[in-house]
Protein backbone atom coordinates (compact mmCIF):
# COMPACT_ATOMS: atom_id res chain seq x y z
CA UNK A 1 0.00 0.00 0.00
CA UNK A 2 3.58 2.27 0.88
CA UNK A 3 4.77 1.64 -2.93
CA UNK A 4 1.26 2.87 -4.57
CA UNK A 5 0.85 5.73 -2.82
CA UNK A 6 4.72 6.89 -3.42
CA UNK A 7 4.18 5.74 -6.90
CA UNK A 8 1.10 8.35 -7.12
CA UNK A 9 2.78 10.84 -5.67
CA UNK A 10 5.86 10.24 -7.98
CA UNK A 11 3.14 10.76 -11.12
CA UNK A 12 1.53 13.66 -10.06
CA UNK A 13 4.90 15.82 -9.15
CA UNK A 14 6.21 14.48 -13.18
CA UNK A 15 2.80 15.78 -14.37
CA UNK A 16 3.02 19.28 -13.01
CA UNK A 17 6.59 19.45 -13.90
CA UNK A 18 5.69 19.04 -17.68
CA UNK A 19 3.21 21.74 -17.71
CA UNK A 20 5.22 24.44 -15.72
CA UNK A 21 7.75 23.48 -18.74
CA UNK A 22 4.90 23.71 -21.50
CA UNK A 23 3.73 27.09 -20.18
CA UNK A 24 7.17 28.49 -19.97
CA UNK A 25 7.72 27.67 -22.98
CA UNK A 26 4.95 29.30 -24.80
CA UNK A 27 5.80 32.32 -22.65
CA UNK A 28 9.12 32.13 -23.96
CA UNK A 29 7.97 32.06 -27.68
CA UNK A 30 5.25 34.45 -26.84
CA UNK A 31 8.07 36.57 -25.34
CA UNK A 32 10.52 36.85 -28.50
CA UNK A 33 7.42 37.50 -30.83
CA UNK A 34 7.75 41.26 -32.04
CA UNK A 35 4.85 43.60 -31.17
CA UNK A 36 3.79 46.40 -32.85
CA UNK A 37 1.43 49.72 -32.67
CA UNK A 38 -0.62 51.34 -35.32
CA UNK A 39 0.13 54.93 -36.23
CA UNK A 40 -3.76 56.56 -35.87
CA UNK A 41 -4.90 59.59 -36.26
CA UNK A 42 -5.93 61.59 -32.79
CA UNK A 43 -5.58 64.49 -31.20
CA UNK A 44 -2.89 66.25 -29.06
CA UNK A 45 -3.46 68.53 -26.09
CA UNK A 46 -0.48 69.72 -24.06
CA UNK A 47 -1.11 70.67 -20.64
CA UNK A 48 0.05 72.69 -17.33
CA UNK A 49 -0.50 71.48 -14.10
CA UNK A 50 -1.06 74.05 -11.25
CA UNK A 51 -2.88 74.48 -8.01
CA UNK A 52 -4.89 77.65 -7.03
CA UNK A 53 -7.52 79.16 -4.63
CA UNK A 54 -10.65 80.42 -5.16
CA UNK A 55 -11.10 84.29 -5.00
CA UNK A 56 -13.63 86.85 -5.74
CA UNK A 57 -13.61 88.93 -9.05
CA UNK A 58 -12.41 92.11 -6.41
CA UNK A 59 -11.79 92.64 -3.65
CA UNK A 60 -11.37 95.43 -1.10
CA UNK A 61 -10.60 96.01 2.64
CA UNK A 62 -12.80 98.87 3.74
CA UNK A 63 -11.11 101.10 6.45
CA UNK A 64 -11.86 104.39 8.61
CA UNK A 65 -10.88 107.73 8.18
CA UNK A 66 -11.02 108.74 12.10
CA UNK A 67 -9.86 106.81 15.21
CA UNK A 68 -13.48 105.83 17.38
CA UNK A 69 -15.23 103.51 19.17
CA UNK A 70 -17.56 101.01 17.14
CA UNK A 71 -21.22 101.22 17.54
CA UNK A 72 -22.73 99.40 15.75
CA UNK A 73 -21.96 96.30 12.28
CA UNK A 74 -24.96 95.38 10.13
CA UNK A 75 -24.17 92.74 8.47
CA UNK A 76 -22.64 89.33 8.46
CA UNK A 77 -20.21 87.34 6.77
CA UNK A 78 -21.66 86.56 3.98
CA UNK A 79 -24.21 88.51 3.31
CA UNK A 80 -24.87 90.40 0.32
CA UNK A 81 -24.28 93.94 0.08
CA UNK A 82 -24.71 96.95 -2.02
CA UNK A 83 -23.33 99.93 -3.01
CA UNK A 84 -23.86 102.55 -0.53
CA UNK A 85 -24.91 100.06 1.57
CA UNK A 86 -24.63 101.35 5.56
CA UNK A 87 -22.14 98.09 7.00
CA UNK A 88 -20.81 100.32 10.02
CA UNK A 89 -21.68 102.95 12.28
CA UNK A 90 -19.33 104.44 14.86
CA UNK A 91 -20.09 106.57 18.17
CA UNK A 92 -20.89 109.46 16.63
CA UNK A 93 -21.08 112.38 19.61
CA UNK A 94 -17.81 114.23 19.55
CA UNK A 95 -18.09 114.54 15.72
CA UNK A 96 -21.71 115.87 16.11
CA UNK A 97 -20.54 118.13 19.19
CA UNK A 98 -17.85 119.81 16.49
CA UNK A 99 -20.74 120.38 13.79
CA UNK A 100 -22.16 122.38 16.04
CA UNK A 101 -19.38 124.39 17.58
CA UNK A 102 -18.76 125.00 14.17
CA UNK A 103 -21.90 126.13 13.33
CA UNK A 104 -22.31 128.99 16.23
CA UNK A 105 -18.69 130.01 14.88
CA UNK A 106 -20.80 130.97 11.77
CA UNK A 107 -23.43 132.92 13.18
CA UNK A 108 -20.39 134.75 15.73
CA UNK A 109 -18.75 135.67 12.36
CA UNK A 110 -21.86 136.46 10.36
CA UNK A 111 -23.03 138.73 13.29
CA UNK A 112 -19.68 140.58 12.54
CA UNK A 113 -20.03 141.00 9.31
CA UNK A 114 -23.38 142.63 10.12
CA UNK A 115 -21.64 144.89 12.57
CA UNK A 116 -18.86 145.80 10.17
CA UNK A 117 -21.36 146.38 7.58
CA UNK A 118 -22.91 149.07 9.65
CA UNK A 119 -19.86 150.62 10.74
CA UNK A 120 -18.82 150.66 6.79
CA UNK A 121 -22.35 152.61 6.44
CA UNK A 122 -21.33 155.01 8.76
CA UNK A 123 -18.07 155.70 7.81
CA UNK A 124 -19.10 156.21 4.69
CA UNK A 125 -21.97 159.25 6.24
CA UNK A 126 -18.66 160.44 7.76
CA UNK A 127 -17.20 161.22 4.78
CA UNK A 128 -19.86 162.63 2.98
CA UNK A 129 -20.26 165.04 5.84
CA UNK A 130 -16.96 166.06 5.67
CA UNK A 131 -16.99 167.33 2.37
CA UNK A 132 -20.02 169.63 3.19
CA UNK A 133 -18.01 171.13 6.31
CA UNK A 134 -17.79 170.90 10.08
CA UNK A 135 -20.60 171.82 12.82
CA UNK A 136 -19.77 172.69 16.21
CA UNK A 137 -21.33 169.51 17.16
CA UNK A 138 -18.95 167.46 15.05
CA UNK A 139 -16.17 168.99 16.08
CA UNK A 140 -17.23 168.14 19.97
CA UNK A 141 -18.04 165.03 19.01
CA UNK A 142 -14.67 164.07 17.18
CA UNK A 143 -13.03 165.22 20.84
CA UNK A 144 -15.10 163.16 22.38
CA UNK A 145 -13.83 159.86 20.17
CA UNK A 146 -10.16 161.23 19.64
CA UNK A 147 -10.16 160.85 23.90
CA UNK A 148 -11.93 157.72 23.73
CA UNK A 149 -9.87 156.19 21.42
CA UNK A 150 -6.34 157.21 23.47
CA UNK A 151 -8.46 155.52 26.73
CA UNK A 152 -9.07 152.42 24.55
CA UNK A 153 -5.39 151.98 23.00
CA UNK A 154 -4.25 152.65 26.38
CA UNK A 155 -5.63 149.64 27.85
CA UNK A 156 -5.33 147.50 24.64
CA UNK A 157 -1.39 148.94 25.26
CA UNK A 158 -1.41 147.53 28.79
CA UNK A 159 -3.52 144.63 27.70
CA UNK A 160 -0.93 143.77 24.88
CA UNK A 161 2.04 144.21 27.83
CA UNK A 162 0.29 141.55 29.72
CA UNK A 163 -0.28 139.43 27.36
CA UNK A 164 3.48 139.38 26.18
CA UNK A 165 4.62 138.57 29.83
CA UNK A 166 2.04 135.70 29.79
CA UNK A 167 3.38 134.46 26.20
CA UNK A 168 7.06 134.83 27.67
CA UNK A 169 6.16 132.61 30.72
CA UNK A 170 4.25 129.82 28.01
CA UNK A 171 1.21 130.32 29.78
CA UNK A 172 -0.65 131.30 26.45
CA UNK A 173 -0.61 130.30 22.91
CA UNK A 174 1.22 132.83 20.26
CA UNK A 175 -2.53 132.99 18.59
CA UNK A 176 -3.89 134.89 21.36
CA UNK A 177 -0.91 137.28 22.29
CA UNK A 178 -0.67 137.86 18.18
CA UNK A 179 -4.80 138.93 18.21
CA UNK A 180 -4.12 141.62 21.36
CA UNK A 181 -1.10 143.17 19.71
CA UNK A 182 -3.93 143.16 16.54
CA UNK A 183 -6.88 144.74 18.49
CA UNK A 184 -3.79 147.35 19.77
CA UNK A 185 -2.68 148.14 16.78
CA UNK A 186 -6.09 148.83 15.94
CA UNK A 187 -6.65 151.49 18.10
CA UNK A 188 -3.32 153.03 17.43
CA UNK A 189 -4.87 153.47 13.80
CA UNK A 190 -7.96 154.86 15.66
CA UNK A 191 -6.03 157.22 17.58
CA UNK A 192 -4.76 158.61 14.74
CA UNK A 193 -7.95 158.51 12.83
CA UNK A 194 -9.29 160.08 15.52
CA UNK A 195 -7.05 162.80 15.87
CA UNK A 196 -6.77 163.39 12.25
CA UNK A 197 -10.50 164.26 11.91
CA UNK A 198 -10.49 166.13 15.08
CA UNK A 199 -7.52 168.50 13.58
CA UNK A 200 -9.17 168.67 10.44
CA UNK A 201 -12.30 169.43 11.56
CA UNK A 202 -10.98 172.63 13.77
CA UNK A 203 -9.42 173.42 10.60
CA UNK A 204 -12.69 173.37 8.68
CA UNK A 205 -13.55 172.19 5.74
CA UNK A 206 -10.22 171.49 4.11
CA UNK A 207 -8.94 168.47 1.74
CA UNK A 208 -7.36 166.67 4.53
CA UNK A 209 -10.57 166.48 6.64
CA UNK A 210 -11.87 165.06 3.23
CA UNK A 211 -9.11 162.54 3.31
CA UNK A 212 -9.32 161.67 7.38
CA UNK A 213 -13.16 160.77 6.77
CA UNK A 214 -11.53 158.95 3.79
CA UNK A 215 -9.55 156.73 5.83
CA UNK A 216 -12.06 156.17 8.06
CA UNK A 217 -13.83 154.47 5.12
CA UNK A 218 -11.05 152.58 3.95
CA UNK A 219 -10.68 150.84 7.71
CA UNK A 220 -14.25 150.09 7.81
CA UNK A 221 -13.93 148.21 4.57
CA UNK A 222 -11.02 146.49 5.97
CA UNK A 223 -12.86 145.39 8.78
CA UNK A 224 -15.91 144.53 6.70
CA UNK A 225 -13.24 142.29 4.84
CA UNK A 226 -11.49 140.64 7.96
CA UNK A 227 -15.21 139.57 9.15
CA UNK A 228 -15.95 138.26 5.56
CA UNK A 229 -12.72 136.02 6.10
CA UNK A 230 -13.84 134.95 9.56
CA UNK A 231 -16.96 133.57 8.08
CA UNK A 232 -15.39 131.93 5.25
CA UNK A 233 -12.95 129.80 7.33
CA UNK A 234 -16.03 128.77 10.12
CA UNK A 235 -17.55 127.50 6.98
CA UNK A 236 -14.59 125.58 6.02
CA UNK A 237 -14.51 124.45 9.41
CA UNK A 238 -17.89 123.62 9.43
CA UNK A 239 -17.25 121.32 6.23
CA UNK A 240 -14.31 119.52 7.89
CA UNK A 241 -16.43 118.95 11.15
CA UNK A 242 -19.00 117.72 8.75
CA UNK A 243 -16.66 115.48 7.01
CA UNK A 244 -15.67 113.79 10.19
CA UNK A 245 -19.37 113.39 11.16
CA UNK A 246 -19.67 111.62 8.14
CA UNK A 247 -16.59 109.49 8.42
CA UNK A 248 -18.94 107.67 11.45
CA UNK A 249 -20.49 105.65 9.03
CA UNK A 250 -18.80 103.31 6.86
CA UNK A 251 -20.83 102.22 3.74
CA UNK A 252 -19.84 99.43 0.77
CA UNK A 253 -18.09 100.89 -2.03
CA UNK A 254 -18.95 97.83 -4.48
CA UNK A 255 -22.23 95.01 -5.20
CA UNK A 256 -20.91 92.28 -3.82
CA UNK A 257 -20.70 90.04 -0.92
CA UNK A 258 -18.53 90.14 3.06
CA UNK A 259 -16.02 88.01 2.60
CA UNK A 260 -14.53 88.50 6.06
CA UNK A 261 -15.90 90.85 9.13
CA UNK A 262 -13.02 91.88 11.47
CA UNK A 263 -14.41 93.78 13.87
CA UNK A 264 -17.15 93.71 16.59
CA UNK A 265 -19.40 96.26 18.05
CA UNK A 266 -17.66 98.34 21.25
CA UNK A 267 -14.03 97.74 20.00
CA UNK A 268 -11.95 101.04 19.82
CA UNK A 269 -9.74 101.46 16.39
CA UNK A 270 -7.27 103.63 14.79
CA UNK A 271 -7.06 105.64 11.75
CA UNK A 272 -6.66 102.76 8.25
CA UNK A 273 -7.38 99.99 10.81
CA UNK A 274 -9.17 97.27 8.39
CA UNK A 275 -12.74 96.78 9.23
CA UNK A 276 -14.23 94.72 6.49
CA UNK A 277 -13.69 92.75 3.26
CA UNK A 278 -16.24 93.11 0.47
CA UNK A 279 -16.09 90.18 -2.31
CA UNK A 280 -17.00 91.05 -5.89
CA UNK A 281 -18.31 87.72 -6.60
CA UNK A 282 -19.69 88.40 -9.73
CA UNK A 283 -17.40 86.39 -11.27
CA UNK A 284 -15.31 84.12 -9.35
CA UNK A 285 -11.89 83.43 -10.31
CA UNK A 286 -8.77 81.18 -9.64
CA UNK A 287 -6.06 82.33 -8.43
CA UNK A 288 -3.16 79.75 -9.27
CA UNK A 289 0.41 79.33 -9.26
CA UNK A 290 2.78 77.85 -12.53
CA UNK A 291 6.05 76.29 -11.68
CA UNK A 292 8.43 78.62 -13.62
CA UNK A 293 9.75 76.19 -15.61
CA UNK A 294 6.15 75.68 -17.46
CA UNK A 295 6.04 79.95 -17.87
CA UNK A 296 6.96 80.04 -21.30
CA UNK A 297 4.14 78.00 -22.13
CA UNK A 298 1.54 80.19 -21.19
CA UNK A 299 -0.58 83.12 -22.84
CA UNK A 300 -3.32 85.15 -22.26
CA UNK A 301 -6.61 83.26 -23.55
CA UNK A 302 -5.68 79.86 -22.93
CA UNK A 303 -8.16 77.34 -21.60
CA UNK A 304 -8.31 75.53 -18.54
CA UNK A 305 -10.26 73.21 -16.55
CA UNK A 306 -10.91 73.29 -12.96
CA UNK A 307 -11.28 70.59 -10.48
CA UNK A 308 -11.99 70.35 -6.81
CA UNK A 309 -12.02 67.55 -4.34
CA UNK A 310 -15.32 68.79 -2.98
CA UNK A 311 -17.17 68.24 -6.12
CA UNK A 312 -15.41 64.84 -7.42
CA UNK A 313 -15.92 64.27 -11.41
CA UNK A 314 -17.13 68.15 -11.91
CA UNK A 315 -15.03 70.14 -14.06
CA UNK A 316 -15.08 74.07 -14.03
CA UNK A 317 -14.14 75.17 -17.02
CA UNK A 318 -11.91 78.96 -17.59
CA UNK A 319 -9.64 80.71 -19.19
CA UNK A 320 -6.51 82.86 -18.56
CA UNK A 321 -6.94 87.13 -18.38
CA UNK A 322 -4.60 88.00 -16.45
CA UNK A 323 -1.04 87.07 -15.56
CA UNK A 324 1.84 88.03 -13.71
CA UNK A 325 4.50 89.66 -14.30
CA UNK A 326 7.33 88.77 -11.80
CA UNK A 327 7.96 85.01 -10.04
CA UNK A 328 7.72 84.62 -6.64
CA UNK A 329 7.57 82.09 -3.34
CA UNK A 330 4.44 79.65 -3.40
CA UNK A 331 1.14 80.98 -1.60
CA UNK A 332 -0.60 77.58 -1.96
CA UNK A 333 0.89 74.89 -0.03
CA UNK A 334 1.15 71.92 -2.28
CA UNK A 335 -0.04 68.49 -1.53
CA UNK A 336 2.08 66.25 -3.77
CA UNK A 337 4.90 65.66 -1.94
CA UNK A 338 6.97 65.28 -5.11
CA UNK A 339 6.59 69.04 -6.08
CA UNK A 340 9.35 71.18 -4.97
CA UNK A 341 8.27 73.22 -2.33
CA UNK A 342 10.76 76.32 -2.91
CA UNK A 343 10.09 76.37 -6.48
CA UNK A 344 9.50 80.16 -7.78
CA UNK A 345 6.30 80.37 -9.50
CA UNK A 346 3.85 82.73 -11.60
CA UNK A 347 0.80 83.95 -10.45
CA UNK A 348 -2.20 83.35 -13.03
CA UNK A 349 -5.77 84.39 -12.70
CA UNK A 350 -8.19 82.31 -14.56
CA UNK A 351 -12.16 83.16 -14.99
CA UNK A 352 -14.63 80.79 -14.17
CA UNK A 353 -16.61 80.62 -17.10
CA UNK A 354 -19.38 78.33 -15.70
CA UNK A 355 -20.27 76.94 -12.65
CA UNK A 356 -18.23 79.46 -10.76
CA UNK A 357 -20.73 80.18 -8.11
CA UNK A 358 -20.74 76.62 -6.84
CA UNK A 359 -16.64 76.97 -5.92
CA UNK A 360 -16.39 78.55 -2.15
CA UNK A 361 -14.51 81.25 -1.76
CA UNK A 362 -10.68 79.98 -0.45
CA UNK A 363 -11.19 76.60 -1.82
CA UNK A 364 -7.86 75.05 -2.81
CA UNK A 365 -8.45 73.57 -6.31
CA UNK A 366 -6.49 71.47 -8.99
CA UNK A 367 -6.17 73.31 -12.74
CA UNK A 368 -4.87 72.39 -16.16
CA UNK A 369 -4.31 74.64 -18.43
CA UNK A 370 -4.42 73.39 -22.14
CA UNK A 371 -1.42 75.18 -23.36
CA UNK A 372 -1.42 74.01 -27.37
CA UNK A 373 -3.78 71.09 -29.19
CA UNK A 374 -3.95 69.76 -32.28
CA UNK A 375 -7.46 67.58 -33.50
CA UNK A 376 -7.59 65.37 -36.41
CA UNK A 377 -3.43 64.37 -36.52
CA UNK A 378 -1.50 61.12 -36.93
CA UNK A 379 -0.10 59.99 -33.34
CA UNK A 380 1.94 57.26 -31.81
CA UNK A 381 2.75 56.91 -28.35
CA UNK A 382 5.04 59.43 -26.77
CA UNK A 383 7.18 56.40 -25.00
CA UNK A 384 8.62 55.00 -28.31
CA UNK A 385 10.76 58.21 -29.08
CA UNK A 386 13.17 59.67 -27.11
CA UNK A 387 12.01 62.52 -25.05
CA UNK A 388 12.22 66.23 -26.96
CA UNK A 389 13.25 64.33 -30.21
CA UNK A 390 12.22 65.68 -33.77
CA UNK A 391 13.53 62.75 -35.16
CA UNK A 392 13.38 59.17 -35.04
CA UNK A 393 14.45 55.91 -36.53
CA UNK A 394 11.67 53.22 -36.00
CA UNK A 395 10.85 49.84 -37.75
CA UNK A 396 8.01 49.57 -39.78
CA UNK A 397 5.70 46.30 -40.27
CA UNK A 398 4.77 45.25 -43.76
CA UNK A 399 3.63 43.05 -46.09
CA UNK A 400 7.09 42.49 -47.30
CA UNK A 401 9.15 42.42 -43.49
CA UNK A 402 9.83 45.17 -41.50
CA UNK A 403 11.43 48.44 -42.96
CA UNK A 404 13.69 50.98 -41.62
CA UNK A 405 12.42 54.28 -41.59
CA UNK A 406 13.09 57.96 -40.12
CA UNK A 407 10.44 59.66 -39.14
CA UNK A 408 9.89 63.61 -38.06
CA UNK A 409 8.08 64.60 -34.91
CA UNK A 410 5.98 67.78 -33.89
CA UNK A 411 3.66 68.56 -31.15
CA UNK A 412 3.07 66.10 -27.82
CA UNK A 413 1.61 65.83 -24.92
CA UNK A 414 1.54 63.50 -21.79
CA UNK A 415 0.71 60.49 -24.01
CA UNK A 416 1.13 60.98 -27.46
CA UNK A 417 3.44 62.69 -30.20
CA UNK A 418 2.30 64.18 -33.52
CA UNK A 419 3.93 62.34 -36.46
CA UNK A 420 4.52 64.90 -39.47
CA UNK A 421 6.11 62.68 -42.11
CA UNK A 422 7.15 59.22 -42.42
CA UNK A 423 4.22 57.43 -41.64
CA UNK A 424 0.44 56.88 -42.90
CA UNK A 425 -2.51 56.32 -41.28
CA UNK A 426 -2.81 52.20 -40.10
CA UNK A 427 1.07 51.72 -40.02
CA UNK A 428 2.53 49.82 -37.79
CA UNK A 429 5.31 50.31 -35.57
CA UNK A 430 6.80 47.67 -33.67
CA UNK A 431 7.92 48.07 -30.53
CA UNK A 432 9.77 45.47 -29.38
CA UNK A 433 13.09 43.63 -29.70
CA UNK A 434 14.79 40.49 -29.71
Amino acid sequence: MLTLKRLLLALVLVAVMVGATAYGFTEWRRGRADKSVAVRVGNIRQTVAAIGRVEPFLEVTLANKIPGRIREVLVKEGDPVTKGQVLIRFDDAEPAAGVRMSEARIATAQSEVRRATRALDSARARWTEAKSGPRPQEIEKARAEAAEAKQKHHFSEVERSRMKRLLDSGYIARAQFDAEETNAEVWRARVRASEESLNLLLAGAKAETVASAWAQVQEAEAELRRAESHVRQAQAELGVARAALGSTVVESTLDGKVTRKIVEPGEAVDISMPLMILGDVQKVIVKAEVDETDVGKLSLGQRAEVTADAYPGRVFPGRIYEMGQSVGKRKVKPEDPAKIQDMKVLEIKIEITEGGEELKLGMTVDVRILVSHKDKVLVMPKRLVPPGAREATVRVSGPNGEQVRVIKLAARDDENVEVLEGMREGERIVVTGR
